[in-house]
Order: structure tokens, then sequence, then C-alpha cells
């Protein structure tokens, strides 16, 4: 599977036809989200609002939020325009959404030369849990651009434009951390095939060098007054970073996570297919992917509690492998995977306020609290993908 024009690759109207239907998608479900209460409870949203309030000067600079300042400081800029904190944290979670879905239709059309392809990625990442739903419900967070930086920067990547490549990444981390895997990414895939060596040395000392100042400077000048960094330098960051391996709940809901997000792929094809749609792509792209998921894994793990957040940094090769299966498999089977993402993601639902408890166990996989909510999703999942398989073997898959 190589980027290139083919006869059905989307067009101007697709494209337009694309953003209709996200603006459709993202209001639906926005109407069937509630917000959270933040008089009610004290999450990172605080240090958001903190920041969209005063700034930098608020006293509440706590790490690893302040690292993630770009996002509250545009809502600051958007207040001085006469809208309120929560009014323009809205706006960016809108368009950030809006982006991320349309970013999707044009991304996997322009990898797959395919409009079904394109229909399919976008639609599947926008009935998933956390990538606009819990981002309407919770508006205050850094992650609403990130994932249209991810696809931009993948996107020039492929292109081998390593200056525009490069700039991107210094100014999405600035707003979520996750946004450097493209670029490091590249470096061990498309970068490699270039033939003049020094090019290559030159592009990783630059990119070792931006990632110093556009990461570590923030970290040395921004004073904090918390750190709730799950890993970190101090002996007891260093220690959890030790142990967390070992604690079973803990690693029970990073699995349960991983392959809960990469459901839709194991009802559309088997294992052999996706293995198949992998090695059918270049060499580069199969270096990019490995490396890419790689690194998304290792800073899921060690990065925090909230796994089901971190594992949708995932979508890439998710859209990718689906993009390349999708001529491939039957329509129902297509359909059905739809649905049950949109059902297993609980889409219509509000998300509990009653209890924290309540809280985690509505999407599972936080931390290590595992409790009988867990094995039932963990069966829904099993439900969901056995049914796919009968499906693939009682449908032919479509002829080319």
């Amino acid at each position: 599977m190589t980027a290139k024009t083919e006869k059905n690759f989307p067009r101007r109207n697709d494209h337009l036809l694309a953003g209709i239907l996200s603006i459709i998608l993202i209001s639906l479900l926005d109407l069937l989200t509630n917000h959270v209460d933040v008089t009610r409870f004290q999450w990172d949203f605080r240090y958001y609002i903190a920041m969209a309030q005063d700034g930098l000067n608020t006293p509440l600079l706590a790490s690893p939020f302040v690292y993630r300042y770009a996002t509250p400081l545009l809502v600051r800029m958007l207040t001085g325009l006469g809208l309120s904190i929560e009014g323009g944290f809205t706006v960016i979670a809108y368009l950030g959404a809006f982006l991320q879905l349309t970013g999707i239709f044009a991304f996997t059309g322009w990898m797959t030369g395919s409009r079904k392809a394109a229909w399919i990625a976008m639609l599947v990442t926008g009935f998933s849990l956390f990538h606009v739903k819990f981002l309407l419900f919770d508006v205050f967070r850094p992650d609403h651009l990130a994932y249209a930086f991810i696809l931009l920067a993948t996107w020039l990547a492929a292109q081998r434009r390593f200056t525009p490549l490069l700039i991107v990444t210094l100014i999405a981390s600035q707003f979520r951390e996750f946004t450097i895997v493209p670029l490091i990414a590249y470096l061990f895939s498309f970068a490699r095939t270039e033939s003049a060596r020094h090019k290559l040395y030159a592009q990783v000392g630059l990119s070792i060098l931006g990632l110093v100042l556009a990461l570590g400077l923030p970290r040395l000048i921004l004073p904090i007054e918390a750190d709730f960094q799950f890993i970190s330098l101090t002996p007891d960051g260093i220690l959890r970073g030790v142990l967390a391996p070992f604690i079973i709940t803990r690693d029970i809901n990073f699995v349960y996570t991983l392959l809960s997000y990469l459901m839709p792929l194991w009802i559309a094809a088997s294992i052999p297919q996706i293995q198949s749609a992998y090695r059918a792509l270049s060499l580069e792209w199969r270096h990019f992917l490995t490396v890419y998921t790689g690194l998304v894994l290792l800073l899921s793990f060690f990065g925090g509690t909230d796994f089901p957040r971190f594992t949708t940094f995932l979508f890439i090769p998710q859209i990718i492998l689906l993009g390349g299966l999708a001529e491939k498999t039957h329509g129902l089977v297509l359909a059905f995977m739809l649905a049950a993402t949109a059902f297993f993601n609980l889409v219509w639902l509000p998300i509990p306020m009653d209890s924290m408890e309540a809280y985690r166990d509505f999407y599972g996989g936080y931390n290590g609290q595992v409790t009988i909510v867990t094995f039932w999703r963990i069966l829904e999942m099993l439900v969901f993908v056995l049914f796919g398989w009968i499906l693939r073997k009682r449908l032919p898959a479509p002829q080319p």
C-alpha cells in the first residue's frame, strides 16, 4: 500500500462531505454527553483552568500540567475576544475534534486511495470514547489539537519534509508530549533511506537539540508548586517506575486498554490478515509504525494512570491498518465493527459523576482499579471479537 492518487481517490466533494458529517457527528456526541462538574471534583482541569485565567502567573502551577501550557494560553487569548474560560475551551474542543476527524479522512484517503477506507477510519475514531466524547465531557484538557498535530507530523514524515516536521513537532510538544513520537519514528524510518549519511546525522542532531530545548526549557524555567508526574527524577518517582511493571492490576488494565482500543482491528480481520496488511506497507512505513507503536506503548505505561486516554495515540497504526483492510473486508463486517465500537464505548450514555469509582468503571482501565466491571468489559470485548470472526467466516471477502 503506497500513497498515490488512484481512480477512487477522495475528491474535493468527498472532503466537503466529510467535513459536514464530522460536524454532525461532533454535535450529536455533544448532545449525548454531559459535562464535568468542576465545582464538585478537583481533577487535572483545575490547573488548566488556572492557567487560562491567570496565565503562568497563577500559583497553581503543577507538573506535568504546566508543561502543556499552550492550550490554556490559547483559551486565555480567546477570553480577550469576549469568550468565557469554558467557552474558550469548548471552541478549542470543537476545533480539535473537527480537525482530527477530517484530518483522519484526508490522511487515510491519501494513504490508501480509497473512499471506503477514509470513511471507515474517520468513523471508527469518532466512535472511540476518548477521541471525541470524553473531550466534549471534559473540555479543559490539552489533548484536543494533539491528534491533528500528529496526523500532520506523520504526513510530513512520509513526505520526508524534515524542516517543517521539526517545526511542527516543537510547537506541538507544548500541547502534549505524545506529539514528539512521529519525529522520532521518522528518524528511524524515512530519514534512514536518505542517500547522504551526513544528512541523517544532521537531522538527528537538530532533532535532539530541538527536543531538548522544547521539552527541557519549560521544565527548567517554569516554577511548580506540586509534582504529579507518575515518574520523575525524585526517589519516589524512580521507585514508582521500577515497581510499575510488577503491579498485576496495573498490568491487567494496560493490556485491557490496549486490546480494547484496537478492538476494531480484531473484529475486522484475523491476525494473519492484519500481518498481511502490515507487510503490504513499504519498508519505511513498517519501520515507522513499529517505532511509533513502541514509543506510544512506552509512554502510555510509564506516563501516568489514565491508560485509556494514552492508548488513543495508537490511532495512527489503527487507521493505517484498517485502511489497508477496508477494501478486502465485507461491508457487513465493517458495519458491525462500527456498531460494536460505538456500543462498547457507550457513546450514547452520560458519563457518571456519582463517585470516582463509578466514573472510572464507566470506561475501565484506570491505573490499578480492577473490579467486576473490568471482567464484564473484557467479556463484552471478547463477544464482539468472536461475533466478528463468525461474520468473517460466513461472508465472502469482496472481490478486487
